[in-house]
């Protein structure tokens, strides 16, 4: 049964739409710190102001709300990413060559690394992705088919292009996922390395991301590049399927 505020926000879209975004605002937060088993209904509508016949009125309740904060995550975070990634699946279908590819990968993993590491949700989203990953829920396949796979693929297929290989390699895709793994690890890991570091506060200066974007970007054109030692010819990432 709607309550009474529920039936004044639906003769009122803007205002509805208002307190969903509020929700799914303060859903982020929640969801991050405590999980989806361990936060109840009424932490989750004070969190966002609301009464918790609102979270049933919106999403008809917790599940439903954690999918959709999900979703909302993964478009505000995601975005970008996945834009860079048509962009460059896009590119690479115009011009299919391997150093076309081994720069299309380049540029693609600065720029995961770069919003991870800059976007104001990436923490909490990493926080609730990895809580997926290590214990999947009914909320997984949203991570996985509208977050992890869209990279994974992308990072794939600039890896088979820039060796000739066959994307369903199990090698390939063995590659492909330590690749993702190094921009991933930035945003996982990032207390350990600021620990290590030694700094202070929980952002980064924009020379540092630049620096650690440089770095990634670096270490795959390093890999991707000839190994001629020996009098031999031979691509660094192939070594490591051997």
């Amino acid at each position: 049964m709607r309550t009474r505020r529920a039936k004044r926000e639906e003769k009122s879209p803007a205002r509805g739409d208002q307190t969903r975004q509020r929700l799914l605002e303060a859903g982020i937060e929640a969801f991050a710190q405590f999980g989806p088993e361990e936060v109840g209904i009424r932490r989750l509508a004070a969190a966002a102001g609301v009464n918790s016949a609102a979270l049933s009125y919106y999403f008809g309740g917790k599940e439903g709300y954690y999918r959709a904060v999900l979703r909302f995550l993964i478009d505000t975070v995601g975005r970008s990413i996945r834009e860079a990634a048509e962009a460059a699946e896009e590119s690479f279908r115009r011009q299919p060559d391997s150093n076309t590819a081994r720069q299309l990968l380049c540029q693609f993993m600065r720029t995961v690394v770069t919003v991870v590491l800059t976007n104001p949700h990436a923490e909490a989203a990493a926080a609730i992705i990895w809580r997926e990953l290590l214990r999947p829920s009914s909320g997984f396949p949203i991570v996985y088919e509208r977050m992890i796979r869209p990279v994974h693929d992308v990072i794939t297929e600039l890896t088979t292009g820039a060796m000739g290989t066959d994307r369903d390699d199990p090698q390939v895709i063995l590659l492909a996922h330590i690749l993702w793994g190094q921009a991933a690890i930035f945003r996982l890991g990032f207390h350990v390395l600021r620990r290590r570091l030694k700094w202070r506060g929980r952002r980064l200066s924009k020379e540092w991301v630049e620096r650690i974007a440089a770095t990634v970007e670096e270490m795959v054109a390093r890999l991707f590049s000839w190994d001629t030692s020996g009098g031999t010819k031979r691509s660094r990432s192939r070594a490591l399927l051997a």
